[in-house]
């Protein structure tokens, strides 16, 4: 990060490269395996000087590196934090890594991992909460990929699969951390400059709102 914060690229770009290549050739343990994408993925999300080139091989091999995590919860998590890889910097700004297209496959690759989870056992239906809450980050920083009918199928994706949870403290657990969510969704509906935007998303039981 300070290679990159003095805008020396190539010297960036190496000590990167070869911190892909330790993980390859020396990380077998997965907690360390999920921690070191983790920081790999927040050191490239923070640099803002790599060309667009350079910018994508790295951030795409982050994100392969992710999707080939042993285990899925892990997968799901870290495929989920790869899609801020490919929505950096402000729209019309200088140092700008945005793909929308991108962003939308880790989601979805995301959901499908946490999905086939979910069939085995409910109890993993907090990978969703956390998958929406980025749709949602996506979605209102103005990504063109992630519209409103994905929140609302993930929307009544969860609804469904808390149904099938047994009543249990970490079933409880899971609807604080969803109401806390819808809690987010509604005040948006209602507010003046977001009304517009969210009206078409849906939650599960409640009438669609008027955007007017």
């Amino acid at each position: 990060m300070a290679a990159d914060a003095c805008d020396l690229k190539a010297i960036a770009y190496e000590f990167i490269s070869q911190a892909s290549i330790l993980y390859e050739d020396e990380l077998t343990d997965s907690k360390a395996q999920h921690r070191s994408i983790a920081r790999l993925a927040g050191t490239l999300i923070a640099c803002r000087n790599f060309n667009q080139e350079d910018f994508d091989t790295l951030v795409t091999k982050t994100a392969q590196y992710a999707a080939k995590l042993l285990k899925k919860h892990d997968q799901s998590r870290m495929v989920t934090l790869c899609s801020h890889l490919f929505w950096v910097g402000k729209q019309g700004g200088s140092r700008q890594h945005r793909d929308a297209r991108r962003v939308l496959e880790c989601l979805q690759r995301a959901v499908q991992i946490a999905d086939d989870m979910c069939m085995a056992a409910s109890t993993h239906v907090d990978l969703f909460i956390e998958i929406l809450n980025h749709y949602l980050y996506h979605f209102e920083s103005e990504n063109e990929a992630i519209t409103e009918k994905y929140i609302s199928g993930l929307l009544g994706l969860i609804h469904e699969h808390l149904d099938n949870m047994e009543a249990s403290a970490r079933r409880s657990e899971v609807e604080a951390h969803y109401r806390n969510t819808l809690a987010h969704i509604r005040r948006m509906k209602e507010a003046e400059a977001t009304r517009e935007k969210f009206a078409s998303i849906v939650i599960p039981g409640e009438a669609p709102r008027d955007a007017a």
